[in-house]
């Protein structure tokens, strides 16, 4: 409202006083409507979004129990030599559980060369040909390597690499003075990676440098038993023999490779869900409870949408815990129940120990019955997810409540301006009807001491 501070001129009122006060008086009772409307829906808004934020770490939670992952997740170790690995071992969730026997007879080596003989620094070969073989039968890459007559050995290997690069073949000179060794090497192991180089005819040097090549290190294959069955590998990586599994061979020797279920992920999974359960259940609680002491409801007392969300929530739970135990996974088996009175208020307990001595003895009945489109998640998430959904055409019944108390609020705020405008014509008419009541009292205490002071003069 706006202060025009007017005093009466003609009547000495408090003119600016007197029509605040009228104004406030005419608004109060609209406001405190709108606050109370304002307070109530704020209160509601908050409550319904703190259910629904504990709605959706549940819908989490369900997604990563019916997605099955955890209860496929393995655990995988391999014995050592003392204290050497014979090998290190990696899975994927596709490895069966159980045992193998391992015996590492050889390791995959790659193929090198050195020359025995050194050549000096600055030797020129002349023009001719070496031929560098890659591979071994029907396989075999052969690469002919041009030589120019003022080609150094330092220009020869940079030819002899550039060559076989493609194919893993690495080459080096190893200085000794102003003398140099030729080195060939073979990234890649295996025998089928073997390397060989020799020289064409017509040169004489370069059929002694060829000549001069010694194998430091064979090429070889790694070979190994696994449960009695040999296996012959080109890598020292072993991945195509156990599905799911990969074996980094060290050093030969024997070892016991072991592949269980990581029940530490599956409980993680179980026990991060019944926590969201217990969430969802003390929201609705706490937005709903009535304050018996002191006789205060809470935003949400008596709702109708919680009532039915509680229901349907503990009911669904109600039904899961029967199917579990129909198909042997009754608490006593699965560790999985509600609380027990005294202290029975929904709520579910999940015994540990028993989880896991299930999934150990019963991994297959526990994975079908929780985990899938078929599982006791996958039925749970529906539910909830009737309550959390934010897919355009489909939102979930508490996106579609929060969207309303939205709505209620942006009504309220623009009732609120109308109310302004309303209340600045009150202001104004207030206004003009006091101003005027000030000219006339103006007037009469004008006619006042005109009329006293002809009084004044008769009675001289």
């Amino acid at each position: 409202m706006a202060d025009f501070g007017y005093g009466g001129i003609g009547s000495g009122l408090d003119i600016s006083g007197m029509v605040a006060s009228l104004v406030a008086a005419d608004r109060k009772p609209a406001d405190n409507a709108l606050n109370l409307q304002q307070s109530k829906a704020k209160m509601q808004l908050s409550a319904v979004g703190t259910v629904k934020s504990a709605f959706d770490l549940l819908t989490t939670s369900l997604k990563a129990l019916k997605a099955s992952t955890a209860f496929d997740a393995r655990l995988v170790s391999a014995t050592k030599s003392g204290t050497d690995d014979i090998l290190t071992v990696t899975s994927t969730n596709a490895a069966a559980t159980g045992s193998h026997e391992i015996d590492v007879t050889q390791l995959a080596t790659a193929n090198k060369w050195i020359a025995d003989t050194s050549v000096p620094k600055t030797k020129t070969f002349g023009a001719g040909t070496l031929t560098l073989d890659v591979g071994v039968g029907d396989k075999k890459k052969t690469l002919e390597i041009q030589v120019e007559a003022d080609d150094t050995l330092s220009s020869i290997r940079t030819k002899i690499e550039k060559a076989g690069r493609s194919l893993g073949v690495q080459s080096t000179l190893i200085a000794s003075g102003d003398n140099q060794f030729l080195s060939i090497s073979q990234e890649k192991a295996g025998t089928a990676n073997a390397i060989k180089l020799s020289a064409g005819a017509g040169n004489a040097d370069l059929t002694a440098l060829a000549a001069s090549m010694s194998e430091r290190t064979p090429a070889a294959d790694a070979k190994l038993t696994i449960d009695g069955v040999e296996v012959v590998a080109s890598e020292n990586t072993v991945t195509d023999v156990v599905p799911g599994l990969t074996l980094n061979l060290k050093k030969t020797g024997k070892s016991t490779v072991t592949v269980s279920t990581d029940v530490a992920a599956a409980r993680k999974v179980m026990q991060d869900f019944v926590t969201a359960y217990n969430g969802a259940i003390s929201a609705i609680n706490t937005a709903t409870k009535y304050d018996i002491e002191n006789k205060e409801p809470s935003s949400l007392t008596g709702d109708a949408q919680m009532r039915g969300a509680s229901s349907q929530l503990r009911a669904m739970m109600g039904g899961v815990l029967k199917d579990l135990a129909a198909a042997g996974l009754d608490p006593k088996t699965l560790g999985l129940q509600t609380r027990a009175y005294p202290n029975a208020d929904g709520s579910l307990v999940l015994d540990a120990t028993k989880f896991e001595a299930a999934l150990v003895n019963q991994a297959g009945a526990v994975r079908q019955a929780l985990t899938g489109d078929d599982g006791a998640a996958a039925k749970l998430f529906n539910m909830v997810d009737g309550y959390t959904s934010t897919t355009v055409g489909k939102e979930g019944a508490f996106v579609s409540r929060t969207k309303s108390i939205n709505a209620t609020l942006t009504d309220i705020d623009k009732r609120r301006k109308a109310l302004d405008v309303r209340m600045a014509g009150v202001e104004e008419r207030y206004k003009k009807q006091f101003l005027a009541l000030d000219t006339l009292m103006g007037k009469l205490s004008q006619t006042t001491s005109s009329l006293s002071a002809q009084l004044s003069q008769l009675a001289g």
